[in-house]
């Protein structure tokens, strides 16, 4: 028997469901996070509008309150890029880090290289009491080469010290945490800090991984689990093909998509509220590049994708979808958010947006004396 095919508008309402854009979560931030997947955290403050827009108690201050109690934690990860995960799943997140080398920033072979390994090793120790900044590990490092030498390979001794020593701090071991323990809505924290919790089963944390990615971004085809974990896609495919639960569909272009046995599929005329997207968000990157129909159309995304300097713009959706984009400037005596639509919005539309806008503006804003929502000519 065929698997039912979902519409693409079935799938948007799914998603929406699922990342709690329809109806925001309550309860632990951590548990948020966990629900929607990891969240994208090169760009620093896209991680509180994230969950401003996805959790009906978020604020600026509880969202670092939970960062400062380490519920949640930021640094290296899948596809060696900087995501927020709870600290409960941190270990599986590494785990799959570790698995695909995305961490290891280096194109040498490290694995025949025992100085690195020693050197990674006793930098793990060197984070492990206070955080500590890039300084201090190329500082660490040049001094471990002087008194171990010849130990590491001249290749990769030339490498690290070319990058000022930056790989063997961008390692999934480690998170940022900020020498004061104070957090800034600006910028993120720059100093690093050993996190020892590890997985002990590489594949169970695969597994695991991919079942969240099911749950957050669901149903999904095995390029699209793979995309997202940095996954090769026969691997993808496989530890799919190891769940005996799962249940299968099939998107509009005929692909298998894998779903949880408890997924549940929205239906396609539940009513989207606008909502705002923060720069980099994961809804946008978390399957196939060439399927991502199900929250933006192939004409909007060189609008919201910047291929020179490889930036995922902050956007926002207007009946599930991606209708433009946004941008903020907090000043002391006035913040101002302009939204700059793709297409003509209806006024009950954009009276709603510029209401969700406000709201994301003052959270995101707290110590301005006055807010201001202006649509781009």
């Amino acid at each position: 028997m065929a698997p039912t095919t979902l519409t693409r508008d079935t799938l948007n309402r799914t998603l929406l469901a699922r990342q709690h854009l329809l109806t925001p979560r309550s309860g632990s931030l951590a548990e948020t996070v966990e629900a929607i997947g990891a969240i994208q955290a090169q760009y620093w403050p896209a991680v509180a509008i994230s969950l401003f827009t996805r959790h009906d108690g978020a604020t600026l201050a509880a969202v670092y309150d939970a960062f400062e109690r380490r519920e949640l934690v930021v640094g290296s990860s899948i596809r060696g890029t900087v995501h927020a995960v709870s600290r409960a799943e941190h270990p599986l997140y590494a785990a799959v880090s570790e698995a695909t080398n995305a961490d290891v920033l280096t194109a040498r072979d490290e694995a025949k290289d025992p100085g690195m390994h020693a050197l990674r090793a006793e930098v793990l120790e060197f984070a492990a009491d206070k955080p500590r900044a890039a300084a201090e590990f190329a500082e660490f490092a040049e001094q471990w080469i002087e008194k171990h030498p010849g130990r590491m390979s001249a290749a990769n001794l030339e490498y690290h010290q070319s990058r000022n020593w930056r790989p063997i701090y961008r390692s999934n071991a480690l998170i940022r945490f900020p020498a004061d323990g104070r957090w800034s809505p600006a910028t993120g924290p720059k100093t690093f800090l050993y996190s020892p919790e590890r997985a002990a089963d590489t594949g169970a944390a695969i597994a695991a991984l991919v079942r969240r990615h099911l749950g957050a971004f669901g149903p999904a085809a095995a390029d699209d689990v793979a995309l997202w974990l940095g996954l090769k896609v026969s691997v993808a495919r496989a530890v799919l093909g190891g769940f005996s639960d799962l249940v299968t569909y099939a998107d509009e272009a005929g692909r298998t998509l894998y779903d949880l046995p408890d997924g549940e599929i929205t239906d396609a005329e539940t009513k989207a509220p606008p909502r705002l997207l923060p720069r980099f968000d994961s809804i946008l990157l978390a399957h196939n590049a060439k399927h991502r129909q199900r929250i933006i159309s192939r004409e909007y995304w060189e609008r919201v994708y910047n291929g020179k300097n490889l930036q995922i713009l902050p956007s926002f959706l207007v009946g599930g979808y991606v209708a433009g984009i946004w941008s903020l400037e907090a000043k002391k005596k006035l913040a101002t958010l302009t939204l700059e639509p793709f297409h003509k919005l209806g006024k009950a539309d954009a009276k709603a947006l510029g209401a969700e806008a406000e709201r994301v503006l003052r959270l995101q804003a707290p110590d301005s004396a006055s807010y201001a929502v202006e649509f781009a000519d």
